[in-house]
């Protein structure tokens, strides 16, 4: 009996805690696959102007990459980087998705990890990627893993308050990490939360945390079955909002 290829997804608003969250789950040796991190992608191609897709398990080519961008949710993104007055102008050679400005940003870094993830379930390889979730492509990137026969994975961490969320992402720039504007941190926060519960019916298992204070697992789902590991008044309000009250509508 052939292994069934597993996708894992780590979610939920920025700052919340995913990466915290993904380094905390491979202290437990669990099969995570590829990994694809946007963050990390992004400054990869800052440094060198290239990332090698071989680094990924992926052979690939110009033609792949040009149908990718025809795709709808490809064409969506492309539009709204063009919005935000980013220019996306990478190639694909041998292998390589080449960018000479190194001129990249968080539209173009997104579009490859879109790209990776298509190409390795189109591969029926086993991957990990961390994500905001915040667009419904994400929905039907999970779609089609599930078609594809993928068991699925969901890894989702929140916080209570998106004030906080914007405190931790500052805190973060302050170390050198990744930047977000306040005003996307807030308005991708209720985007986040309105795609959960429709995520969560995608998966086969679903792990959720809430990290207002120390990280904690409040509530895990196998098969639809809901399993709570706090009592009613120890909720916190984004899962009673967002996911108990859609379970009782």
């Amino acid at each position: 009996m052939s292994v069934k290829m597993k996708l894992r997804l780590f979610c939920g608003p920025n700052g919340s805690g995913k990466s915290s969250l993904y380094e905390e789950f491979k202290k437990h040796n669990y099969s995570s696959g590829v990994y694809i991190n946007s963050d990390e992608i992004e400054k990869e191609i800052l440094k060198t102007g290239f990332l090698d897709l071989d680094t990924f398990n992926l052979k690939v080519s110009q033609n792949d990459f040009n149908d990718f961008l025809k795709e709808d949710d490809s064409v969506t993104l492309l539009s709204k980087a063009e919005e935000s007055n980013h220019s996306i102008d990478i190639s694909l050679e041998e292998n390589i998705i080449v960018d000479k400005s190194k001129d990249t940003h968080s539209y173009e870094a997104s579009l490859i990890s879109s790209f990776i993830r298509k190409e390795l379930i189109e591969n029926e390889n086993t991957f990990s990627f961390e994500s905001v979730m915040s667009h419904s492509s994400k929905l039907n990137e999970l779609k089609l893993a599930r078609e594809r026969g993928y068991r699925i994975y969901l890894y989702f961490v929140c916080i209570d308050d998106p004030e906080i969320n914007v405190s931790r992402v500052e805190n973060r720039v302050a170390k050198g990490g990744h930047k977000v504007d306040k005003e996307k941190v807030i308005s991708r926060y209720k985007s986040t939360l309105e795609n959960v519960f429709d995520a969560i019916q995608l998966a086969d298992r679903v792990y959720l945390f809430d990290n207002s204070n120390t990280m904690r697992m409040i509530a895990e789902v196998d098969n639809k079955v809901m399993t709570l590991h706090v009592d009613q008044e120890n909720m916190p309000n984004w899962f009673v909002e967002y996911i108990i009250n859609k379970i009782k509508s």
